[in-house]
């Protein structure tokens, strides 16, 4: 959904009442992205399991939309949005399936080798349809009131302030406990606190990770927290260091401060021009592999350390 924004806040530009509604599969988790976001007018849940695929017809028939826009690979959602009898259906067009239930699609403007890039792909698709980009469209919209009130949760919290973006969704992704430990104490000599950002499913790599930092490093556990927390908090922080995730693609569009991905066995990301890449040497293999003396390295090379 983050590599989305862009392109949802370039729809919503060109909408009638510069509102869309947003389907997605989880607006219970999506929805702090948006929850200040006067584009976006309402979410409404879509399913992708058999029967949810089914319930999904009447569900978006309720609506009487007009016109759909279909950011993805999904068949079965175009076959959905054919049911529904939109009249308009956009679409990249992957296959014959959505460009027969499709209105209209990308698939032949689309440039080869494809993009791989979700943000790519609907980059090239909104330039197809004549829709210009908005601007700033790739950050998220957070009011003044919620950042502030975000600030003043963890004001008390000594600074520097680094955010660890500890979890991710493959375990192979994932960051030794020790590796984590280690960073911290070189960055944070003298003081400072560190945000142990996750969801619950990490809470335990979390709480290990606290076990084994002391004085005068302090530790906030930023744990399950809503995306519209987390996103307002990386607003303030002076580094975001974090696993090939989500958190660490929220943090760069938000653009508040050098973020740092650990690629140690998935492909670097390049797509935004404040993600900064840690590889291990002689490039990725194993998260084991990237070193915090390397990640260090990277850090030295490519930012300042200064923090504010």
């Amino acid at each position: 959904m983050v590599f989305h924004l862009q392109a949802i806040h370039s729809i919503a530009a060109q909408a009638p009442s510069g509102k869309i509604t947003l389907a997605c599969k989880q607006p219970d988790v999506v929805g702090g992205l948006f929850v200040d976001d006067p584009s976006i007018e309402k979410l409404v849940c879509v399913r992708n399991d058999l029967i949810g695929r089914f319930r999904n017809i009447p569900h978006l028939r309720q609506g009487g939309y007009t016109r759909a826009w279909l950011l993805g690979r999904s068949t079965s959602f175009a076959y959905t949005l054919f049911l529904t009898g939109i009249k308009e259906r956009m679409g990249y067009g992957y296959d014959w399936i959505q460009r027969i239930t499709l209105t209209r699609s990308l698939y032949r403007t689309l440039p080869l080798p494809c993009p791989n890039g979700e943000a790519e792909k609907s980059w090239y698709f909104l330039e197809a349809q004549g829709i210009p980009f908005v601007q700033d469209g790739k950050k998220p919209v957070f009011s003044a009131t919620r950042l502030r009130g975000v600030y003043q949760q963890y004001a008390q919290w000594p600074r520097p302030w680094i955010a660890f973006g500890i979890g991710a969704s493959r375990p192979w992704r994932h960051w030794p406990v020790a590796h984590w430990v280690t960073l911290a104490r070189y960055l944070l000599p003298k003081a400072g606190t560190v945000f142990l950002c996750c969801g619950w499913n990490d809470k335990e790599a979390a709480h290990a990770i606290a076990a084994q930092l002391a004085p005068p490093i302090s530790v906030a556990y930023v744990l399950g927290e809503s995306l519209a927390t987390v996103g307002c908090l990386f607003h303030h922080v002076d580094l975001f260091v974090g696993n090939d995730s989500g958190l660490f693609n929220l943090a760069a569009v938000i653009e508040a401060s050098p973020v740092v991905g650990l690629f140690g066995c998935s492909p670097v990301l390049t797509c935004h021009p404040q993600m900064i890449p840690a590889v291990p040497k002689g490039g990725a293999s194993s998260m084991e592999q990237l070193t915090p003396e390397r990640v260090l390295e990277t850090l030295q090379r490519r930012c300042s350390l200064s923090f504010r």
